[in-house]
């Protein structure tokens, strides 16, 4: 199935040491392999994970990282280029754009 032109929305609100973290990478890596485009909004603890290698590498290959500014604020983070920080009006536009929308949390 060609998924060329597909959007793709992910929500992940745990940090990057949980599982659900990690299952969300995989699935925005396979999407990315499989031509559909993927925005991955980062909320709650996992706007820690902003600047982890996995999300960095995917970010080099064309994923569209966005990190909760709020989230970021409250937990003293810098919020450098490595993705764009929004508030959640993104969000909502991720999930009405998008031809899918996941959350993992």
């Amino acid at each position: 199935m060609d998924l060329t032109g597909r959007k793709l929305g992910l929500l992940v609100s745990v940090g990057p040491e949980h599982s659900n973290f990690e299952h969300c990478v995989r699935l925005a890596q396979s999407a990315r392999e499989a031509g559909v485009e993927v925005y991955l909004y980062c909320l709650d603890d996992a706007v820690r994970g902003v600047i982890d290698e996995r999300l960095q590498h995917l970010r080099a290959g064309g994923l569209k990282l966005l990190g909760c500014a709020y989230a970021a604020r409250q937990r003293k983070l810098v919020m450098g280029e490595e993705a764009v920080y929004a508030g959640l009006t993104m969000l909502s536009d991720l999930m009405g754009s998008t031809d899918k929308f996941v959350g993992f949390h």
